[in-house]
């Protein structure tokens, strides 16, 4: 069994387990504050995360483990015969306090040992948080960089904009203009053109008249 399997399997207590177990305490199945470190189940992150981070915390007790029988071969003894469901948890205390006794273990040695392993969780807690502080502080300062990137672009775009509406406004009533003197050209130019052809037929009539005329009476 590897050191992250035996970690799960001495501090990590699946719900089958927790309900298989009729002496638990009362603090133990509601889940109180000081028994969430024994169930996976109250952890409420991804199964995924929760491997990976357990992996990183049994890495850090696996080299703090301090030799011979301390807090954490306590635990194990404790968690394997709570299997037994026999037993109320004062007796799976004392019963695996016994079989450290006979290594001269006190008291006072396995609760040092587990405020050791506490300070040293405690260590790694602060450095996560740093370091969770810290990308979070990279990341929203990279996303505040590109955010004010982005609205100095949509501004110069928004510009832009105003500049081609207003330009295409301007062009559009100059294209009306247009229009209207074409048609006011076409206008006059079919006008002046009547009026033409009415002066040239009534000159060229006239001439045409007097023509006859002197025809007639110069002979």
């Amino acid at each position: 069994m590897s050191f992250i399997e035996k970690l799960k399997s001495v501090f990590v207590v699946t719900n089958d387990q927790a309900n298989l177990n009729p002496n638990s305490s009362s603090s133990e199945q509601d889940g109180s504050p000081n028994q969430s470190i024994t169930s996976g189940s109250n952890i409420n992150i991804s199964q995924g995360s929760q491997e990976t981070f357990l992996q990183i915390l049994a890495d850090v007790l696996e080299k703090n483990n301090q030799a011979g029988f301390d807090y954490l071969e306590f635990r194990k003894a404790v968690q394997s015969i709570s299997k037994l469901h026999t037993m109320e948890e004062s007796t799976q205390f004392k019963t695996a306090f016994a079989a450290a006794q006979a290594m001269n273990v006190q008291p006072s040695n396995l609760i040092d040992s587990a405020k050791k392993y506490l300070l040293i969780l405690d260590a790694e807690n602060t450095q996560f948080n740093q370091t969770a502080n810290q990308f979070l502080q990279e990341q929203l300062s990279s996303k505040e960089n590109e955010s004010s990137q982005l609205k100095d672009l949509i501004q110069q775009k928004e510009k832009q904009l105003s500049q081609l509406q207003e330009e295409l406004e301007k062009h559009t009533k100059r294209l009306l203009d247009i229009e209207k003197e074409l048609s006011g050209a076409k206008s006059k130019v079919e006008s002046n053109k009547a009026s033409f052809v009415g002066s040239y037929n009534q000159l060229v009539g006239q001439i045409r008249a007097d023509i006859q005329k002197m025809e007639q009476y110069l002979k």
